[in-house]
């Protein structure tokens, strides 16, 4: 068995959340309105959302688009910005080799008022409050391959502290995670790997009572904005 089926195997019977970092959950909280720098263009096609949810008996994978964004850049550093999240056209893709009609019935579930309800709340938000510099332990490269696209758990080198409001479903609460963002010449990109708990933006829906749901959803983002 070579080691990316080793490690495919061993997460598929060990279906707790990716170990990642944890995004610190709090209130929601104020924007600066006074945003300093220029403003820089999202680029939809370069940038992604994955997520990863577990259960009792397995995982899912799958992708949120975004549908709009954009970032202030200062100096060379980015000091804020928002970005619109297309919940309405989620999509479930994975494990790779997955029954195609089984993610189907999973992504109507997932549209349902019993997880994200994209009838009354097609989008979700996220508009950054803070951006500092990170100080903690450097995560090394650890070549994971268990998730198909975004190939770590967890950003390797991050350079900064990230904070912002994320609105799913009406709820808003603050999170707060490590993030790698890069700014050269005319672009700017930014890579960010965390769990957040779907409760905390009342996406409660428990499962079967013989294959309960994890709290806990990864999210894995991509972002690229561009002058």
């Amino acid at each position: 068995m070579t080691a990316i089926s080793a490690a495919f195997f061993a997460f598929i019977s060990c279906t707790n959340a990716p170990d990642s970092d944890e995004a610190k959950t709090t209130g929601a909280k104020d924007v600066n309105e006074n945003k300093t720098g220029e403003k820089w263009n999202l680029n939809v096609s370069d940038s992604k959302i994955e997520w990863v949810g577990t259960k009792v008996s397995g995982y899912h994978t799958g992708t949120v688009p975004l549908k709009t964004g954009e970032i202030f850049v200062n100096n060379g550093e980015v000091t804020g910005g928002k970005f619109v999240m297309d919940v309405a056209n989620m999509q479930v893709e994975g494990p790779k080799g997955s029954d195609t009609a089984r993610n189907n019935k999973l992504l109507g579930h997932l549209k349902s008022a019993d997880f994200f309800d994209v009838a009354t709340h097609p989008e979700g938000t996220f508009e950054l409050t803070n951006v500092k510099a990170y100080t903690g332990d450097a995560v090394k490269d650890t070549n994971d391959v268990r998730q198909e696209e975004i190939n770590e758990y967890k950003v390797t080198n991050p350079t900064h502290l990230v904070s912002g409001n994320l609105t799913l479903k009406g709820v808003t609460k603050n999170i707060e995670f490590p993030a790698r963002i890069t700014v050269s010449g005319n672009t700017a990109e930014a890579v960010a790997k965390f769990n957040i708990d779907r409760k905390d933006w009342g996406i409660v829906y428990p499962g079967s009572p013989d294959d309960l749901i994890r709290d806990a959803i990864h999210l894995g983002i991509s972002i690229k904005a561009a002058k």
